[in-house]
């Protein structure tokens, strides 16, 4: 990420802490005709059980304690760097590689040997990279549920993602974050907990010195 990346996930930080406060403000609990609190399911809490969002977290879990056999890939592609980073995993053993335009790396490990486990999976994470680029646009109005279907061996929820479609006040935040013209916008497929089994997506900031930092992240979880 170049400086004038991390300086606009400076303004970030703060406009989604202001969001945050407004999003919490409208999520708390109603009170009924009688003064009394109603404790019942809100809204949102109802949308939260069908509608899990993208949790790239739940990536890593996977990939620190493999619940089942699995074939993961995530790659990144900018102008300054590739990153791609694979792994077949069961819930005892990793063999994985990782590799960009720096160096190429190998990953091998088995569960009873916590070091060597540890290490193997540590290798892998380079998915959290991209966690500030899911924040901006998770839970929001850019994030639209389309339905179910198997995807990979899953059952999935899938979600289209498109910046535009952003409200008041996240269209706020986009500029601040993306720029004037930025964009996210790309398609997921999550399990019931929010784990992504496969995501694309484009990510546009427009930089005040005119310059266009161009991202591409996708990730593919394939049940074995």
């Amino acid at each position: 990420m170049n400086f004038h990346r991390k300086a606009n996930w400076q303004w970030f930080i703060c406009a989604a802490a202001t969001f945050s406060l407004l999003f919490a403000a409208s999520c708390k609990s109603r009170v009924s005709p009688d003064g009394r609190e109603n404790k019942s399911a809100t809204p949102a809490a109802a949308k939260v059980a069908t509608d899990p969002g993208i949790d790239l977290n739940c990536v890593i879990d996977h990939i620190q304690n493999p619940p089942e056999a699995f074939h993961y890939s995530y790659k990144k592609d900018s102008a300054d760097n590739n990153l791609i980073q694979e792994a077949d995993l069961t819930p005892d053993t990793i063999d994985g590689t990782s590799k960009d335009k720096y160096a190429s790396r190998s990953f091998k490990g088995v569960k009873s040997d916590r070091q060597n486990w540890q290490s193997a999976w540590a290798g892998l994470t380079g998915i959290s990279g991209m966690s500030s680029t899911i924040a901006i646009v998770n839970h929001s109005s850019a994030t639209v549920r389309e339905g179910t279907e198997k995807m990979n061996g899953y059952d999935a929820i899938r979600y289209a993602i498109d910046s535009s479609r952003g409200n008041t006040a996240e269209a706020g935040l986009y500029r601040v974050t993306l720029g004037d013209g930025g964009f996210e916008k790309g398609m997921a497929w999550v399990n019931a907990q929010g784990c992504p089994v496969k995501l694309s997506l484009d990510s546009e900031m427009h930089l005040k010195n005119g310059s266009v930092d161009k991202v591409h992240y996708e990730i593919e979880m394939v049940k074995k």
